[in-house]
């Protein structure tokens, strides 16, 4: 990355110098001339991260249900909700990996069957993973450091899912590749190594894009709650409504995948990106980009990101679902996470908003910020949160007060404070109708100037 680009970024007064550092140096690596391939940077994302302490890891495959009613439940509620175009994914089987915390003094290392790991779980609460990425890059293997911690900090078990990747599987295969794992989870295909999970005890965590995915998948529990015909899932009928899982919990949710609101440029001097690179037309291309025939998003048609289920802003109903912790920074993408939240809680959910001042995307998970006492905080309270939630909803089946909590946590001296959602995370205030106005233009924009490349 030339300094000239890197001098486009403003300058964070607050961060100390080995922040500043670390970011600047993510800022020149993610900016780099010449930009490597969709393919490679795939590829490097694929490769497993060796875990430090005592854990356990398992690797299983979920099978595919022989029925297609799962993926015809799919399909049917993306018509539903709105207008998309796709092609219809096939059902496959699903990867995923387990992940606990053993209790002898030993390293990590691969168990030989699941019954370990179920074992080793200090509690009986279940985390359903879902990584981020931008849609293309990342794996449970990958994702072993953030994985591990949470599994280490709830004392449970966690299940992370490798969903398929685009661009070669684009919207909806990922979508069905988690409502494929959620449901397994409750209902385990015959000889399956698991019983079947109680949902008040099944916690949903992911951050960035993976947040995206499950809010997608709270969307499907919800819209599909009136239907009256079961389906066949395995051995089982399903019948409606889909349980809720006890919770959601996400670091750095980003359902703004176009920049299409201010933070992402208001908020360029926290985080680390001038453009998202692989969103422009001269990104370098390769077997996997562009696409063929090519569109202009790696994930869906451009005008596809006005569906609900890629753009959760654009749903419109968050009344009944499970309670919701959100933590960010004050990044780029943060309009859209704040503008869900103020949804959901006029809608009557309870909102956790933890926010940390001065902060990028997915700070708790970066090189050195991960090291942090506001990562230290961010995972802490993660976890808090998700044992208080399980535990709450075994409890009682009584619908209780609303809650809702916002706290900013300011950067240097790590005090927190309590703000309003409402006032947003820049204390301005941004309907919700403007926010999905916003996103509109966005798309029209994109259209307009998407030139497709000769092939």
């Amino acid at each position: 990355m030339d300094r000239a680009k890197l001098e486009r970024f403003p300058k964070q007064p607050l961060w100390d110098l080995p922040t500043a550092q670390t970011i600047n140096k993510l800022r020149a690596f993610l900016h780099r001339v010449p930009q490597p391939t969709i393919s490679y940077i795939q590829e490097q994302s694929l490769k497993a991260r060796p875990l430090k302490g005592p854990f356990s890891v398992f690797q299983t495959t979920i099978p595919a249900p022989p029925q297609d009613d799962v993926r015809q439940l799919l399909l049917q509620t993306i018509g539903d909700m709105g207008e998309a175009q796709f092609p219809a994914p096939a059902l496959e089987d699903v990867h995923v990996e387990w992940v606990v915390k053993h209790s002898s003094t030993g390293g990590w290392g691969e168990c030989e069957g699941l019954e370990t790991v179920l074992g080793q779980a200090v509690t009986d609460m279940t985390v359903l993973h879902v990584h981020g990425g931008a849609y293309f890059q990342g794996s449970p293997a990958v994702y072993r450091p953030t994985t591990s911690q949470l599994a280490f900090l709830t004392g449970g078990r966690l299940v992370s899912v490798e969903y398929r990747l685009a661009p070669q599987h684009p919207f909806p295969a990922s979508i069905l590749d988690v409502l494929v794992a959620y449901l397994s989870l409750l209902y385990p295909p015959p000889s399956s190594p698991y019983p079947a999970l109680d949902p008040a005890r099944i916690v949903f965590a992911g951050d960035s894009i993976g947040g995206v995915l499950l809010f997608a998948l709270l969307q499907i529990i919800g819209h599909t709650a009136p239907r009256a015909c079961p389906i066949t899932f395995h051995d089982y009928q399903l019948r409606f409504p889909l349980p809720y899982p006890a919770s959601i919990a996400t670091l750095s949710f980003a359902p703004d995948q176009l920049g299409s609101l201010p933070s992402y440029e208001d908020n360029r001097v926290n985080d680390l990106y001038l453009d998202i690179p692989w969103a422009l037309p001269d990104y370098p291309s390769c077997g996997l980009w562009p696409t063929r025939p090519p569109r202009s998003q790696i994930y869906a048609e451009t005008r596809s990101y006005l569906h609900p289920l890629i753009s959760p802003n654009f749903a419109r109903s968050w009344e009944g679902m499970p309670p919701m912790w959100f933590a960010v920074g004050e990044e780029q993408f943060v309009d859209g996470a704040n503008a869900i939240a103020r949804r959901a809680e006029g809608q009557g959910v309870n909102v956790t908003w933890l926010q940390f001042e001065a902060l990028p995307h997915c700070f708790a998970m970066l090189p050195v910020l991960n090291k942090s006492p506001q990562a230290d905080m961010c995972f802490g309270r993660w976890a808090e949160f998700c044992q208080r939630s399980v535990e709450e909803t075994v409890a009682t089946t009584v619908k209780g007060k609303q809650r809702i909590s916002a706290t900013r946590i300011r950067y240097r001296d790590m005090r927190e404070e309590a703000i309003t959602l409402d006032a947003g995370p820049q204390r301005r205030h941004l309907p919700l109708d403007e926010v999905e106005r916003l996103i509109r233009v966005k798309v029209d924009e994109l259209e307009s100037q998407y030139v497709a490349p000769k092939l």
